[in-house]
């Protein structure tokens, strides 16, 4: 994942964009790469961020600068060059869920022997927040929905809990709702789930989206639901 932000016409590529680290052993080291793809040295600062999510299922940072060694933090890559940036995990030893993170590779600006003519009225800054994870001690893959219960808006509120101890990506999902009196209805797709389709829920974390209301379910009942879907990693 990569957000543009407004502030260098000059790209550069960070690679890759997913890792997962162990705790210890030679896989508690990784490497990135950033490409300078532009004519011009650009500057580069690394730094590792705490990733959550909040009720909603949005994320949230904080600085975690304490779990990694990051060699070199900053850099200068010159025109059409490459350069190898070091990762190491130093936070706790034992793991049994699996710890989620933001690598961020943000470009700063600098313009050193740079002519005053070659600049622009819009610059960008590129930012790429690559996904990092500590593998824990014992994999288990399991989301459930815990509640599924009526809006004062007639929508359809879904509570998703991740139990298992790695993140898991909720593609092709499918949830099965039935009310009291038995009906049941089966929603996928991006429409009949919206903001839920797809998406990456953090082992331990329990979030809830708001859906369409199923046509087919009694209102003002006690609902029940499950879910279903292919895990892949990304």
């Amino acid at each position: 994942m990569f957000i543009l932000a407004l502030t260098a016409v000059y790209a550069f590529q960070f690679e890759p964009l997913t890792q997962t680290f162990s705790v210890s052993g030679s896989a508690s080291t990784r490497t990135y790469t950033i490409t300078n793809d532009s004519d011009e040295t650009i500057a580069v600062t690394i730094s590792a961020l705490v990733r959550d999510q909040d009720a909603n299922g949005s994320e949230v940072n904080k600085d975690g600068s304490a779990y990694f060694s990051i060699q070199p933090a900053k850099v200068l890559i010159q025109p059409q060059s490459a350069q190898i940036i070091r990762v190491q995990y130093r936070g706790p030893k034992t793991v049994t869920r699996e710890l989620s993170f933001r690598i961020k590779a943000e470009q700063i600006p600098y313009s050193q022997g740079r002519s005053s003519t070659n600049t622009s009225m819009f610059n960008f800054l590129y930012v790429y927040n690559a996904s990092a994870y500590v593998e824990p001690s014992k994999v288990t893959e399991r989301v459930i929905v815990s509640k599924a219960q009526e809006t004062q808006d007639g929508l359809l509120a879904l509570t998703f809990a991740n139990a298992g101890t790695v993140h898991q990506l909720l593609n092709e999902a499918v949830v099965t709702v039935q009310d009291g009196a038995g009906h049941s209805v089966v929603l996928s797709g991006n429409e009949a789930l919206p903001d839920i389709y797809g998406v990456n829920i953090l082992a331990g974390k329990t979030w809830t989206k708001n859906v369409p209301w199923p046509e087919g379910l009694d209102h003002g009942s006690n609902y029940k639901a499950s879910i279903s879907y292919n895990y892949s990693v990304q």
